[in-house]
C-alpha cells in the first residue's frame, strides 16, 4: 500500500498551483509571517479541510496590518502556539466588527461562518495554525459594522479562549505512556457550538525508545494530523504511522489525512515539536467506531 496518498510533506504557501489560494490581504511588499500549507485539495484531494501555518519570528516592532476585513463561507479556527515553555510567547489581535480583541498563546480563536474579522500577529514568536472546515472556503471583503461590534463585544470576546492541559486517558485507545503534554485547544467543553475537536501534543527530546501509546483504532469520520517540529523550516519531529498493515516513519513538517473507516495508529519517536489531531466532532470519543 502506498502511504503517500495519506502522508504528504508541507509546502510553502504561495499563490498558484492547480488551485489558486485566494487570500484577503492588503497590498504589502511581504507578509510578516511565513506560510506553510499542510492540507489542501492539491496535497490531499480527498480531504475536505484546509490547514496551513503562519510562522512568526523576528517580527518588526510595529507589525503592519496585513488582512482586510472579510468573512468566509465556512467556520475558521486559529490555534496560537508560542515558542516558550507551555506554549506561551506569541501574541496577536483579531478585530471582530471593528472592535479589537487581544490573543495570547496558547489560545484558540473560533470564527463562525459569516463573521467579519481581520487578524494579525503582533508580538513574540511561534505559529498560528489556520484551519477551514471546508477546503472549498471562499472569502468576501466586507466593511465592519462598528455598532454591532460594540453591541456584541462580549459574544465576540467569547470566541477567544485558552487551551487546557488534560490527561491522555480521557480519550479511548490512548495511554499515559504518551510523551509530553496534551493540550486541548477546542472541544465540546471549551466551545460546544463549534462542533470540533483539536488537540496538540507538545513534546521535547523524545527518544527512539519511546513506548507505543496509541492502539490501532478506527474513526467514523475523516480525521487529520499535522506534525510541526521546532527545527529550521518546522523540521525536527519524527513520527511512526501505521495505516492498515503498513508502517512508515516521517519527519515534520507533514500533513496526514485518515479517511473514515481506516484502521491506524501513530507514535512520536524522536525530536521536539507539536503533533496535532483534528476531528470534526465535539468530542474525540464520539468520532470512534
Amino acid at each position: 500500500m502506498d502511504l503517500s496518498k495519506y502522508i504528504v510533506k508541507a509546502r510553502p504557501g504561495v499563490l498558484g498551483g492547480r488551485h489558486e489560494e485566494r487570500r484577503p490581504l492588503r497590498q504589502l511588499g511581504a507578509l510578516p509571517v511565513k506560510r506553510h500549507v499542510f492540507i489542501n485539495r492539491d496535497s490531499h484531494p480527498d480531504a475536505n479541510i484546509y490547514v496551513a501555518i503562519h510562522e512568526a519570528k523576528d517580527l518588526p516592532e510595529e507589525v503592519p496590518d496585513y488582512q482586510v476585513p472579510h468573512c468566509h463561507n465556512t467556520d475558521e479556527f486559529y490555534f496560537f502556539i508560542g515558542n516558550n515553555p507551555v506554549l506561551s510567547g506569541l501574541e496577536g489581535q483579531i478585530i471582530f466588527e471593528g472592535r479589537v480583541h487581544k490573543i495570547v498563546s496558547p489560545a484558540t480563536v473560533y470564527i463562525p461562518q459569516g463573521t467579519v474579522h481581520e487578524y494579525k500577529v503582533t508580538r513574540g514568536s511561534g505559529t498560528v495554525t489556520v484551519l477551514f472546515r471546508s477546503r472549498g472556503y471562499t472569502h468576501e471583503e466586507r466593511p465592519f459594522d462598528v455598532a454591532k461590534g460594540e453591541r456584541e463585544f462580549d459574544k465576540y470576546a467569547g470566541y477567544i479562549f485558552a487551551s487546557e492541559v488534560r490527561p491522555t486517558t480521557e480519550i479511548m485507545f490512548h495511554t499515559e505512556a504518551a510523551p509530553g503534554l496534551r493540550h486541548v485547544f477546542v472541544d465540546g467543553k471549551l466551545k460546544p457550538e463549534a462542533g470540533f475537536y483539536t488537540v496538540v501534543r507538545s513534546v521535547a527530546g523524545v527518544r527512539p525508545t519511546q513506548a507505543q501509546y496509541v492502539d490501532m483504532h478506527t474513526h467514523n469520520c475523516d480525521t487529520q494530523h499535522i506534525a510541526v517540529g521546532n527545527g529550521p523550516e518546522l523540521t525536527g519531529l519524527k513520527i511512526e504511522f501505521q495505516i492498515r498493515e503498513e508502517k512508515a516513519v516521517v519527519e515534520s513538517p507533514v500533513g496526514v489525512h485518515i479517511p473514515a473507516g481506516t484502521p491506524h495508529s501513530q507514535r512520536i519517536i524522536e525530536g521536539s515539536g507539536h503533533f496535532f489531531n483534528f476531528v470534526p466532532k465535539s468530542n474525540y470519543n464520539n468520532g470512534l467506531v
